[in-house]
């Protein structure tokens, strides 16, 4: 899958997980990640497929980045 990682603030190809606890560890370990996560258990909980969840958390917070905020204005 491609996606922006939120964690790295860099978009990548990876493969993509087959369960919820091998998104998770993606999203996690930095000081955001429980954002990350909520965001992505939200979009889960909406039965939302696991790539789709991560992919859509990535724009999202893409979107969030002080250099897009510029671009959108």
């Amino acid at each position: 899958m491609y996606w922006y990682n939120p964690t790295t603030h860099a978009s990548e190809r990876v493969e993509a997980p087959s369960t919820d606890e091998q998104a998770i560890q993606m999203l996690a370990d930095t000081k955001d990640s429980a954002e990350f996560i909520k965001e992505y258990l939200e979009l889960r909980r909406s039965e939302s497929p696991i790539e789709q969840a991560l992919v859509l958390v990535g724009h999202e917070f893409r979107l969030r980045q002080p250099e897009y905020q510029l671009v959108l204005r």
